[in-house]
């Protein structure tokens, strides 16, 4: 069907208007599109108090206990449980108990919000002013290879460049010899970009969690498809979404596919 393709444009403004808040009992489609407008839209993590408990939550999460949602649909509690228990076994939302409060993870939640939006973006100049600046620097590099003379190529290149070719296509394999083919960071800027990393996304920096980090190049490469605005927003969707960032051990590689997913290539 060609019905399902693109979004319908609804104003979060809709859910404040009297014809939303008329007091009824909701139906099982209310109730899920009640859920993915009450999940938090914003990218940087929310603390509420609950019940006298501080409880943090991300971007797609929603904390909400049985009692609060049948109340706030009119429902029981039992029908509560049995439309929860059917979301999670269609893997439409996952749920977790957080410091004794129900917590409410939408899985799919980036297919119903577009986070094009100027209010969702990150407000880290740091890494703004690093990406935007990188692009100079594309420039420069690449007219350092086309002026630098070109080296004879001997017997043994051959051998050689397979050899690389197969530590690209390996990014998971030998650490220790991916360390010693490739010399170590000099770009100041790249540099700043991993102290970045390391404070804002501590998940995505720790390569017990992806294995396979972003280089310099490949950090070059995202610079020339992608904003900063829009290469930082995807690395933080991802620092945040538990429940999909470990199936994933080359971070370079995830932050181009979201980012493809999210505005294209």
């Amino acid at each position: 069907m060609e019905n399902d393709k693109g979004f319908i444009k609804l104003s979060r403004k809709f859910f404040s208007n009297e014809l939303w808040k008329e007091a009824r009992t909701f139906s099982s489609c209310e109730a899920w599109l009640d859920l993915i407008q009450s999940a938090r839209f914003e990218a940087t993590p929310r603390k509420v108090s609950i019940g006298g408990r501080e409880v943090v939550y991300n971007r797609g999460q929603y904390p909400a206990s049985i009692r609060f949602l049948a109340k706030r649909w009119n429902w029981t509690e039992r029908k509560v449980r049995t439309f929860i228990s059917f979301l999670r076994k269609r893997e439409m939302i996952s749920t977790e108990c957080v410091q004794g409060v129900n917590m409410i993870t939408l899985c799919k939640y980036e297919e119903y919000n577009s986070s094009d939006a100027s209010g969702d973006t990150t407000n880290d100049t740091d890494i703004m002013k690093i990406i935007n600046d990188l692009q100079s620097q594309v420039t420069q590099l690449a007219t350092q290879q086309v002026t630098q003379p070109s080296k004879k190529r001997h017997t043994g290149d051959t051998n050689t460049k397979k050899d690389e070719e197969d530590i690209k296509e390996s990014p998971n394999g030998d650490e220790k010899e991916a360390a010693a083919s490739s010399p170590a960071p000099s770009n100041p800027d790249f540099l700043k970009f991993n102290d970045w990393l390391k404070r804002k996304a501590p998940f995505c920096s720790n390569p017990k969690n992806f294995s396979s980090q972003i280089t310099e190049a490949e950090f070059l490469k995202l610079k020339e498809k992608y904003t900063g605005k829009q290469i930082a927003d995807v690395i933080e969707q991802i620092e945040n979404r538990k429940d999909l960032r470990k199936r994933y051990t080359n971070l370079y590689r995830t932050v181009l596919n979201w980012a493809k997913k999210e505005y294209g290539s």
